[in-house]
């Protein structure tokens, strides 16, 4: 289940026809729900079948399942998860035992093996066959000495020391074993809270502000050890035949997807909880964008919880090898199938088992005869609210079975070998050649390994002089692992860093420099500024180092003088932006850079006025523009006309100063109507589509009818198509199919003229995607779309939009007694509210008494017609933008 914001849904693509809504699964919240089933969910492989095999009250709110060598069901019931005032359950968790002993589905003895938890999450049997059970705070492993079904004696191995307190979901979460009878736990990332986890041989892992992570001890609870970070909260975590841990991790409040995640020694996952909880940061990564961190293996629904290695089931043969996983808050569960990628792993889902609002599955456990049960919370309701069912899936009779893989068997040899182990196996400095190669490698899995080699104290010689290697991918390397080793003394490497050729390597140097706190190079930061023309993701860095070495901030971080370490503040020194842009001895094109990232641009409408009237630099001036084009002021409007009519700023000046005009609330068609014969084609074309909101006044139409009537042979064709598409004259040629589209736009347009048709407003796919920094926060940056997608697929995500929706863009809807209706791309699901991130005004509250349900959208929030607004080489040209190479 969802820890923190529990329902955080990550990013969707949406545009500003959200009320254009497609079908949608429903949630109704209702006062009083019934004791009684109302649906059955729905397995969609004929080939197996789902049988309920107990339900409450003989099992409630029931989280983790395990099966024991006599195939008798192990079920943690929760009785202490935020349980309301007055609930009549038991004061602790309880675990209990299902025995089917004549084999007809259902159980014919339940008892209690132990009882007197708080705040259980998981269970799992060791290979020696005791029973471990994950508190919150401690793993116990419980005992039945005598064998009478009864636990009489617990010890705790290992135990989350501090903090005090902490949130259920956000602490020690999900237990397996690995074949060689290692315990791996992880935990989530404490909200930020200072954290200490201690063995029972007095070894510990401490950390504040960091992510979620997962370690291991031996089964006793010594040797306790790390083994990655950079996680949100792991709920649960599994090995694959071959020996992949993996572990499926929830998403922040405003980055997902929600993730399966490959996990391997020394791995940052990208999320440090020092950082807020929207995991939006320079310094923070999802999927690998930041180097020295790791992307996941397959994007998933909302609300992970629990994962099992089909391969231990006796499903048909084409589940070998795959995973299932439940989504809780999606009310399915997924089979997952998993495909090499270098020596990691990919995959996708499949929805395999799909229930109404009342069915919410959790963990999974399977028997000898590999048999699969699942437990299921049932209600959406948080807090104990005593329901509960226990499901059992197995596959039909005379339909083909694979032989279960035996649980802890020991893993499958891979026939490649395991380069990852061989790697880390290196321990002399003579073998720097084949760290070197990995370092070089495209697999980041590979490379990963290679640095944490590298970060050993028997290569410390060698990593200093790697970081003046000619390879860039070996200086990054080596960078990364004297970051990672504690490095002292830093600071001449890091300047050397700073002003390296590869903007990455001065990115990841800004980072270790903001990290360490290395103040004395505070004014030393722009060196990584002075070479070419600086990435926005650079230039974000840039500024939160020198937010991180505000001396305030960094002894409050040493200090940990907050509760939570997000709670310390750092910031910019009053007007560090304004007195940046302002800066002539800087380039125009920082500074334009520095243009839009200005806080509050609508309160800099006379900086940005007087930088149009001193400035000449194209680059500087189309910034400018681009932020009056977000203040709705007359004002804003009368200098972008201004400049609109200024012959000496270049066309491309003028042509954004018109289109930032068409965002203006005022009527300005009777000075743009002569730009129609203006002897540019691009302020013509221009020129049309701000006239297309007014195309219906007389003389706006007379002049468009005119300009139409005047085209000739010569008339560029984009000017020809804009002209008879607003005034929806007969097209020759426009596309009738989606097979003709296909053909009609695989010849390539223009660069520039596409980016204005992203920022357009018969485009609108500004109004929530950003490229470069500037545009929405709803859907999916797509600075670099083109490096991901063939032209092929961006066309079919333009015409067909619900086509494919990726658990990424999962949209949500609340609809109010009212008749409002409202729709976003995340929501949070509260006892009394709900939150729904929603276009233009970010997270909306709602009371949940106002609401009469919420619940997924079926269809894409991009609805499809797109192409109705736009003409043929409008799309051609945005194509062509969207593939273009943007740095």
């Amino acid at each position: 289940m969802k820890s923190s914001r529990f329902n955080s849904l990550s990013a969707l693509a949406a545009t500003t026809l959200l009320l254009l809504a497609g079908l949608h699964f429903s949630f109704r919240l209702e006062e009083n729900p019934p004791t009684s089933v109302p649906d059955q969910p729905r397995v969609l492989d004929n080939r197996l079948e789902l049988t309920l095999f107990a339900e409450n009250p003989d099992i409630v709110t029931p989280i983790g399942i395990a099966v024991d060598s006599l195939n008798r069901l192990f079920v943690l019931e929760s009785h202490t998860h935020q349980p309301p005032s007055g609930y009549t359950g038991p004061k602790g968790d309880q675990i209990k035992i299902f025995m089917d002993e004549n084999g007809d589905g259902k159980p014919d003895k339940t008892s209690v093996y132990a009882e007197g938890l708080k705040e259980g999450v998981n269970l799992a049997f060791s290979p020696e066959g005791y029973l471990y059970v994950v508190t919150s705070k401690a793993v116990w492993v419980l005992y039945d000495r005598d064998g009478d079904g009864v636990s009489e004696e617990r010890n705790k191995v290992l135990e989350l020391v501090e903090p005090a307190s902490v949130y259920a979901h956000a602490a020690l979460l999900g237990i397996t074993f690995s074949s060689d009878g290692w315990l791996y736990l992880s935990r989530g990332n404490t909200s930020g809270a200072s954290w200490k986890m201690a063995g029972t041989d007095g070894a510990t892992l401490s950390g504040y502000g960091d992510g979620g992570n997962i370690v291991r001890s031996r089964p006793d609870g010594s040797q306790l050890e790390e083994v990655a970070t950079g996680f949100w909260n792991p709920m649960d975590l599994k090995f694959s035949d071959k020996g992949h841990l993996l572990a499926v991790d929830n998403d922040p409040d405003s980055r997902g997807p929600n993730r399966l995640v490959h996990v391997v020694p020394g791995g940052d996952y990208g999320y440090k909880s020092l950082y807020g909880g929207s995991g939006i940061h320079p310094y923070l990564a999802w999927n690998g964008e930041l180097p020295g961190t790791l992307p996941y293996a397959v994007g998933l629904g909302e609300a992970p919880s629990g994962l099992l290695n089909a391969s231990l089931s006796s499903l048909p043969p084409d589940y070998q090898g795959q995973l299932l996983s439940s989504i809780w808050e999606e009310s399915r569960i997924v089979r997952i199938n998993l495909q090499a990628r270098g020596v990691s792993l990919t995959g996708n889902t499949e929805v395999l088992i799909e229930g109404g609002p009342e069915f919410r599955p959790v963990a999974f456990a399977t028997d000898s005869q590999g048999a699969i049960y699942f437990t299921d919370w049932v209600l959406r309701d948080y807090p104990n609210h005593g329901r509960g069912r226990i499901w059992k899936l197995a596959t039909r009779k005379n339909e083909p079975q694979q032989v279960p893989r035996r649980l802890y068997a020991p893993f499958l040899p891979n026939p490649e070998g395991d380069p990852l182990k061989e790697m880390y196996a290196l321990q002399s400095p003579k073998q720097f050649e084949k760290l070197k190669k990995a370092l070089q490698s495209a697999d980041p899995f590979l490379r990963q390994a290679a640095t944490r080699v590298l970060s050993g104290p028997e290569y410390h010689e060698v990593a200093l002089g790697a970081v003046r290697d000619a390879d860039a991918e070996v200086r990054l390397g080596a960078l990364l692992a004297l970051q990672q080793s504690g490095y002292q003394p830093a600071q001449e490497v890091m300047l050397q860093l700073l002003t390296d050729k590869d903007e990455r390597i001065r990115q990841r140097t800004l980072v270790w420099v903001g990290q360490a706190g290395m103040a004395p190079l505070l004014t030393q930061l722009d060196r990584a500024l002075s070479i070419g023309i600086p990435s926005p993701a650079l230039f974000e860095t840039y500024l939160e180092t020198i937010s991180h070495l505000d001396p305030v901030f960094i002894r409050e971080l040493k200090n940990r003088s907050q509760p939570y370490a997000k709670s310390i503040k750092r910031s910019l020194l009053p007007q560090f932006m304004e007195q940046f842009v302002r800066d002539g001895s800087r380039p125009p094109a920082l500074r334009a850079l520095a243009v839009k990232m200005l806080p509050h641009p609508e309160q800099q409408l006379d900086l940005l006025t007087s930088l149009l009237s001193q400035e000449k630099a194209p680059e500087l001036l189309l910034e400018v523009v681009r932020s009056l084009a977000t203040i709705a002021a007359p004002a804003a409007a009368e200098r972008l006309l201004q400049v609109v009519w200024q012959p000496a700023m270049p066309v491309q000046v003028r042509s954004e100063a018109l289109l930032a005009l068409t965002r203006q609330p005022t009527d300005h068609s009777a000075q743009v109507v002569p730009l129609l014969n203006s002897p540019s084609p691009d302020l013509q074309l221009e020129a049309v589509r701000y006239l297309r909101a007014y195309s219906t006044t007389p003389a706006v139409q007379e002049a468009l009818r005119a300009k139409l009537t005047a085209t000739t042979s010569k008339t560029p064709e984009p000017l020809r198509q804009q002209l008879t598409l607003v005034l929806s004259a007969p097209a020759a040629g426009r596309p009738a199919s989606y097979e003709d589209w296909e053909k009609k736009l695989q010849t390539a347009g223009d660069v520039q003229r596409g980016q204005q048709v992203f920022y357009s407003l018969q485009g609108m796919c500004s109004s929530c995607h950003a490229v470069q920094g500037r545009g929405g926060d709803l859907g999916p940056d797509l600075t670099h779309v083109g490096k991901s997608k063939s032209r092929a697929q961006l066309i079919r995500s333009i015409l067909r939009p619900s086509a494919e929706i990726t658990p990424e863009w999962q949209g949500w809807y609340i609809s109010l007694h009212t008749g409002e209706y409202y729709q976003g791309r995340q929501i949070d699901v509260g006892e009394k509210n709900i939150e729904l991130y929603t276009q233009g005004t970010g997270f909306t509250d709602f009371a949940k008494k106002n609401i009469k349900e919420y619940g997924m959208i079926k269809n894409s929030l991009m609805p499809d017609g797109l192409e109705s607004q736009l003409s043929v080489s409008d799309l051609r040209d945005l194509l062509t933008f969207l593939e273009a190479d943007k740095k």
